[in-house]
């Protein structure tokens, strides 16, 4: 898949013909996350105050009266080491009563979510903030909220009041406003907000319970930001539209920055080239040539990253963009009318059937899907990275990277072949019991002992996301659960609260709420791969950090053992067997690869008959699979039957190689052992030994000739460097045509 990205030029935002009131103004400047040009409600601050439990609505928090979560949630940490001044007690006196609100509220959720707070910074938020509202400028003094002015607005009234009052001790007070009242604001912003949730410029699930998500999203903490849609009218209805789309669960969540990208392109152009509102055109006849400037822009941007850096887009990265506006305008036909009730905007109602199908298929790359030939991994490959993966959880001290949950997780992901999100996203206790047929008491040491449930959140309705596993891979979840509970234990959660997840993230987790994250275990396996260096037999250097590629080599290994696909199919969680034989053709490639290595060979040591290509595709294209032999080929046509018993190293329909050398030199050796019992057995009856023309004595002789020669034939062939053979013929018989080439070739022999 390519990953090749082309960051949009700046679009100059047009500038306002009309001047707006001195509020108003002020309120452009502001955070564009916090697009509501009056956020601010006495009335809903109060409610904020009143929803919190009574223990939680004080105006300090001491010894006397912290709630028990707070006492759990506080910490102790001093900005200013000079100064030395360590509290675990929080003030919110001296700030006017709105703000006094808004402060308690968002220290209860962020208690509530899980996260740790600082008392130190936090107190010294509030000294700052008190600062800024006496001795600021009238904007500061006048304010009542924390959304009352920017946060780089706080940052520069924090800076005036400070130079006013005594500079030299809070010199560090701005920059520490600038950065915590950008996040208090954004709690606030959805808080305030009183309309629909997606009228937001900002989607934060994180801070807005109401967007639609599934239970375990592995993008459930990721931000879209709509606010460089400039254009209003674009940017409302790529709201609304993507909002249905989360609702109706036609999408999820980690599709929506992928659509809102692709989007990006369409106002990118529209910037560019300029249009006549949401119908684009003003005539049906000027919208195919306005549409063709799309498609050649997109077609002649140059990838500024990825495989294709410095050439064209990769296809997927064309298509995808051109798939998406004409989904979007052909939703927005529609659904034109509500269009008009919903958005405010009349002009949607001019949308035409034109608009329903924008782009011909011409117009649209081909999907490409085409896997490189170093997805599954080599047997020598997955050893030298299970070997060096302990880097992962030595100590930095040593060397290491410290993190034992990579380690852990890396070892789940070789083992079990699940994608990362699967793993990273397992609950805290995924393992249930495997059912025993009745009777079995006992199983085997290195049998399956367990079932594993994972988090399946690609692919809905496959069936149960649960796999059989091994008393290997149940001892390294025992041993992570044991290391998370430890870490809420360091944490100072409540001792009888347990992770959500089996793998969590270490940063502002206190209550285990959050996984681990994916870009930080990426980045983990990233160094990991830097430092271990590893290449495969053909020295490509093996990227750790792909972690699908284990789930190719674990796909392909059961495929490779004769799993049934329908089992494989289940294993994957696929819903298609053409998604599991998708994984299979790697396997097909290399079972190619591997039978084309070698030059085939008849029963008398000659170069077989047919080209070995020719050969691969007959033994596959006839069905023969009853014509493998388990020391070569048997090349008698499928409706023929054999008449030789098993005598095929007599037989000019035998074909062998050198990948078969270790069973023919066995057998060899077992014929002629068993040549000499029986000549012994003979003499000692007879007294005298089988002569040539014995009639068994002179069949196994045939046969260790023939092996003898195929045996040497093959040592012969195997020293000769990368000469690919053709066809000639097979033994005992005469020769065939053949064409000039293989006749001068049978001559040099």
């Amino acid at each position: 898949m390519n990953t090749d990205t082309a960051p949009l030029p700046a679009v100059p935002v047009p500038a306002r013909s009309v001047p707006r009131a001195r509020v108003r103004n002020r309120q452009d400047k502001r955070d564009p996350r916090l697009p509501i040009a009056e956020l601010f409600s006495e009335d809903r601050a109060r409610q904020l105050w009143e929803s919190l439990p009574e223990a939680h609505r004080q105006d300090h928090f001491d010894s006397a009266n912290m709630p028990g979560d707070y006492a759990q949630a506080f910490t102790a940490q001093t900005i200013n080491r000079g100064r030395g001044w360590f509290s675990q007690a929080i003030s919110l006196r001296g700030l006017p009563e709105p703000m006094l609100f808004e402060l308690a509220w968002c220290i209860d959720r962020q208690v509530a979510d899980g996260y740790s707070i600082s008392t130190t910074r936090f107190q010294e938020l509030r000294r700052a903030l008190a600062l800024a509202v006496e001795h600021g400028g009238l904007a500061a003094r006048e304010a009542r909220s924390l959304t009352a002015l920017s946060h780089e607005e706080w940052e520069r009234e924090v800076r005036r009041a400070v130079m006013c009052a005594t500079p030299s001790s809070n010199a560090h007070l701005p920059a520490l406003v600038l950065h915590s009242v950008k996040h208090l604001q954004d709690r606030l912003a959805h808080a305030y907000h009183e309309g629909e949730w997606w009228q937001l410029n900002v989607w934060n699930p994180g801070l807005d319970r109401r967007i639609p998500q599934r239970e375990h999203e592995p993008e459930g903490r990721r931000v879209v930001n709509f606010s460089q849609l400039t254009t209003d009218w674009f940017r409302e209805a790529a709201k609304w539209w993507l909002s249905v789309q989360l609702s109706t669960e036609r999408y999820v969540w980690s599709s929506v920055k992928s659509r809102l990208d692709h989007l990006n392109w369409l106002h990118w152009y529209i910037k560019q080239a300029g249009c006549a509102g949401p119908q684009l055109v003003s005539s049906p006849e000027d919208l195919r040539p306005w549409l063709l400037g799309l498609v050649d822009a997109l077609n002649s941007h140059t990838a500024l990253s990825g495989p294709n850096k410095g050439g064209r887009l990769a296809k997927n990265s064309r298509r995808g963009p051109l798939v998406t506006m004409e989904q979007f305008y052909r939703w927005m036909h529609d659904h034109r009318s509500e269009a008009v009730r919903v958005l405010g905007e009349p002009r949607w109602s001019l949308l035409g059937l034109h608009h329903t199908v924008l782009f011909r298929l011409d117009d649209k790359p081909r999907r490409t899907n085409e896997l490189p030939e170093d997805m599954a991994l080599e047997d020598e490959v997955i050893s030298q990275i299970a070997a060096g993966s302990g880097t992962l959880a030595t100590p930095k001290s040593e060397g290491g990277m410290d993190d034992r949950q990579a380690f852990h997780a890396l070892m789940l992901l070789i083992r079990t072949g699940r994608r990362m999100n699967e793993v990273l996203m397992m609950d805290f206790e995924p393992l249930l019991p495997l059912v025993q047929a009745k009777g079995q008491n006992e199983r085997e040491p290195d049998g399956f002992v367990a079932r594993l449930a994972y988090q399946q959140t690609k692919i809905e309705g496959s069936g149960p996301p649960t796999i059989p596993v091994d008393q290997e891979i149940v001892d390294i979840i025992r041993v992570q659960q044991q290391w998370a509970r430890d870490f809420l234990t360091a944490q100072g959660a409540p001792q009888d609260v347990n992770p959500s997840y089996l793998f969590v993230q270490t940063r502002n987790n206190r209550l285990g709420l959050r996984p681990y994250a994916a870009a930080t275990f990426h980045h983990r396996l990233g160094h990991l791969t830097k430092t271990l260096a590893i290449t495969d037999s053909a020295g490509r250097p093996v990227k750790i950090s792909k972690t699908h590629t284990f789930r190719h080599t674990r796909a392909t290994d059961l495929i490779n053992a004769g799993v049934p696909i329908h089992v494989v199919m289940r294993y994957l969680g696929h819903l298609t067997p053409a998604m599991t034989m998708h994984y299979a053709k790697t396997l097909a490639v290399t079972a190619e690869r591997e039978f084309l290595r070698y030059k085939k060979v008849t029963a008398d040591g000659r170069t077989a008959g047919l080209d070995p290509g020719d050969l691969y595709d007959l033994l596959h294209l006839d069905q023969r699979a009853d014509r493998v032999l388990p020391n070569g080929w048997c090349m008698l046509p499928p409706k023929q039957v054999c008449s030789k018993g098993n005598a095929c190293l007599t037989c000019d329909k035998f074909v062998t190689d050198a990948s078969h050398r270790d069973e023919l030199k066995l057998q060899l050796d077992q014929t002629e052992a068993l040549i000499a019992r029986r000549q012994a057995q003979f003499a000692s009856r007879h007294g005298q030994p089988m002569g040539d023309d014995n009639v068994w004595l002179s069949g196994r002789l045939a046969e260790t000739n023939a092996l003898s020669k195929v045996l040497v034939a093959l040592d012969h062939v195997g020293v000769q460097d990368g000469e690919r053979l053709r066809a000639v013929r097979g033994a005992g018989t005469p020769d065939r045509s053949q064409p000039p080439s293989a006749q001068s070739e049978e001559l040099k022999r």
